[in-house]
């Protein structure tokens, strides 16, 4: 595996036109400017819980939205009424002041904190959600004013920058309630062209209501925003919140003592920079939030190839390749960055938190929230000797992985925390194998739920949770990596050595300890035998639908592929009209070439959709990744299931196979909304688009008045990708 992404993209395509576009492509070191204070503590805080019962030392909690029953379209409905506005909260002790964000909040208690709004629905009861738009004119972020948002020209600076849109990432919605870029709306009712209110349900300009049937498995979900071209602001800025959905299966999990809870230990996890006092001097432009808010890089700082190392070089730029392009434009003084990496972590919004559990079987629903950053995550006992750091290579207590985005697993998937990062190069810390072996891996939005076994733990003993993932993955750099005791690399624009039991900290994320009291009495062999038959059957039965691809039977391997795809898709880079590097998607037709001069198959979201699937069809796509990254593709509407993957060489006009056939890891066995897809390979998945059952003619035969059918998108969840340019129309017809 080549140890950055201008050797992979050399090296990657080896035939026809590729030759002539990778060698000249590749991003250089995309890498976060680490900014937050260096005194932030580790482990001073616990981990905020949902409700007030289970506030912090600082007062945080996630707030839960207010229920109210109904009657709409003759079926019980359970509605919620949340606004979008803007608050401040303490984040951690040791912050200079109070943390400004956007998020969610519930209207009657207009508790305001951060990830305020979480939801637990029933499986057969719908959700009506209405969402009022209380946000401020001004972004208390660097907004880009250049992204292309519309025809003729229109950029995103010529929109409202108070803009929302609420997506249910996971929910199979109708296209209305989706929560598409173009179904935006401000607080004084203008709106974007895909906009639609649920059908028979109107509200006030200013307000967006969405209609959620809920006729999914058991799952953690949740939703954020999806406005065109300020969603990686508007998501890093806080407006998310966790969406539950139970089931009675399990609640018959739970009642027969083989799940602990229903809902268990939620674990948001995302990474985050903050504005230090001296930020003048570290960021001599930042014009945004004071000392303790949120910072987010702003700058597109080009990285210049032909005169050799820069150290203050981050991306490459069009205009610096050989030879020089010619006609691009001036680099906006507000620049959209290709990814985006922070210094420090946040768990629910508890800065480097804690937490206490007996010694039995506890649950934690993990979700990666964050804009880029993957995490690998093992659990290692904690160094006493140096308190607040993992030992690593002594696993801590086994995770048992009961389930994906998806639901439920048809089998746990275990984690032994035995497994490191594989590295490409042993002596290159910075560079791993996209294909594992892992422990668990988490790409930006997947989601894992699992139960962690601490029968017979001491009490007084701890645990780190530990990530050791490089960013960008899989190739890395390591002014993005984080640790006690690392380099000092402010020479080249990253970080000082991080101090013991301080940030800035990308791999001691959580610190677990364990209290007095009594174990489970089923021991953990009987437990998992039992479980396994369970989900074995919630497949079999119908209550999880049945697998496409090998008659819904999951213990029959699905695998390997060997028919004709429906549908050959392409993940690009390029550079844009600014010379900046942009992500795209395509197909195998060649879309001319781009501003470079360059040959390209992407395509920009703005384009005419390719993927126009039939209601009720089902499709195999596969999906060709010619970049660098892996790139987490989420897809609106449908859950996926995960074939194969299977590294290629050449380009899509001239590409074969190479190499054999690799099946999913164990916990990628079933459903997905989100699958990773390496560099060099193409992932296989199967998909039925089957539309939501909907109460009302009128909801059933609406459509949008952009593009004339179900509107929906399919995209990268690296949320700098997906906003420049890789996300693409799902319209159903």
């Amino acid at each position: 595996m080549p140890n950055n992404r201008r050797d992979f993209l050399k090296k990657a395509a080896v035939a026809g036109a590729g030759m002539v576009l990778y060698p000249a492509l590749g991003k250089g070191r995309a890498w976060a400017f680490a900014q937050s204070p260096t005194s932030l503590r580790k482990f001073v805080t616990s981990v905020p819980g949902l409700g007030p019962s289970a506030k912090n030392e600082i007062g945080q909690y996630i707030p839960l939205a207010t229920k109210r029953s109904i009657n709409f379209a003759g079926k019980a409905t359970d509605l919620y009424s949340v606004a979008v506005g803007k608050f401040s909260e303490q984040m951690h002790p040791d912050l200079p002041g109070k943390t400004e964000f956007f998020g969610y909040t519930d209207l009657l208690t207009f508790d305001q904190k951060y990830l305020a709004g979480a939801i637990v629905a029933k499986r057969g009861t719908p959700t009506l959600l209405t969402v009022t738009n209380l946000m401020p004119e001004r972004h208390i972020l660097p907004v880009d004013p250049t992204i292309m948002a519309g025809p003729n020209g229109l950029m995103v600076g010529d929109l409202p920058t108070n803009r929302i849109a609420t997506h249910l990432h996971g929910g199979a919605t109708p296209w209305f309630s989706d929560g598409t870029p173009f179904q935006w709306f401000t607080p004084l009712g203008k709106h974007g062209s895909s906009f639609m209110n649920v059908p028979g349900f109107p509200v006030l300009p200013g307000t967006a209501s969405y209609y959620y049937p809920n006729d999914q498995s058991a799952r953690l979900v949740w939703y954020h925003d999806h406005a065109i071209g300020i969603t990686r602001l508007n998501a890093y800025a806080g407006v998310a919140s966790a969406y539950i959905i139970v089931d009675d299966f399990e609640t018959g999990l739970v009642s027969s003592g083989l799940l602990p809870d229903l809902v268990g230990i939620p674990l948001v996890i995302q990474d985050k920079g903050f504005v230090p006092r001296n930020i003048l001097r570290q960021d001599p432009t930042w014009r945004w939030g004071g000392p303790g808010s949120l910072w987010y890089p702003h700058d597109y700082e080009v990285n210049d190839f032909r005169s050799g190392p820069n150290p203050k070089g981050r991306w490459d730029w069009g205009p610096t390749v050989d030879p020089p392009a010619q006609g691009t434009k001036p680099l906006p003084r507000v620049c959209a960055i290709p990814e985006a990496f922070f210094d420090t972590i946040v768990i629910n919004g508890g800065v480097y938190p804690k937490v206490s559990v007996p010694p039995r079987r506890m649950r934690f629903r993990l979700l990666n929230g964050s804009q880029a950053r993957f995490y690998h995550l093992n659990l290692y006992a904690e160094d006493q000797a140096n308190a607040g750091e993992a030992r690593v290579g002594t696993p801590g207590p086994v995770m048992y992985q009961v389930g994906t985005e998806g639901g439920f697993l048809p089998a746990v998937a275990i984690h032994g925390n035995q497994t490191p990062i594989p590295l490409v190069n042993p002596a290159d810390e910075a560079s791993a194998n996209p294909d594992g072996p892992f422990n668990l891996l988490l790409a930006p939005a997947e989601r894992a739920d699992v139960i962690i076994d601490f029968n017979g733990v001491s009490a007084g003993s701890s645990f780190i949770l530990y990530n050791d993932a490089p960013a960008p993955f899989p190739g890395g750099d390591s002014r993005n990596d984080y640790f006690t005791g690392c380099a000092d690399q402010t020479s080249i624009g990253g970080a000082p050595s991080t101090a013991l039991g301080h940030g800035p900290n990308t791999r001691t994320l959580l610190k677990i300890v364990v209290t007095a009291g009594s174990g489970d009495t089923v021991s953990t062999p009987s437990w998992l035998g039992q479980l396994n038959v369970q989900l074995k059957t919630n497949f079999l039965t119908g209550n999880q639908p049945g697998l496409l691809f090998n008659n819904g039977d999951p213990s029959v391997p699905a695998f390997p592929f060997t028919e004709v795809a429906n549908r050959m898709l392409t993940l690009n880079e390029d550079f844009d009209e600014f010379g900046r590097l942009i992500q795209t998607m395509g197909t195998l037709d060649q879309n001319g070439v781009n501003n470079q001069g360059i040959p390209t198959w992407g395509l920009p979201y703005l384009a005419a959709s390719t993927e126009n699937p039939k209601a009720g069809s089902t499709e195999v796509w596969q999906i060709m990744n010619l970049t660098g990254d892996t790139h987490p593709i989420h897809f609106h509407l449908v859950n996926v299931q995960l074939i194969q993957r299977q590294a290629f060489s050449g380009d899509p006009g001239h590409w074969s196979f190479a190499g054999q056939p690799m099946p999913p890891d164990p916990n990628e066995v079933g459903w997905k909304d989100t699958v990773r897809v390496n560099p060099g390979e193409i992932a296989t998945v199967i998909m039925q688009f089957n539309l939501p059952n909907l109460p009302t003619a009128a909801m059933r035969n609406a459509v949008s008045p952009r593009t004339g059918g179900k509107e929906y998108v399919w995209h990268c969840h690296i949320l700098e990708h997906e906003e420049h340019d890789m996300m693409r129309p799902l319209v159903v017809e």
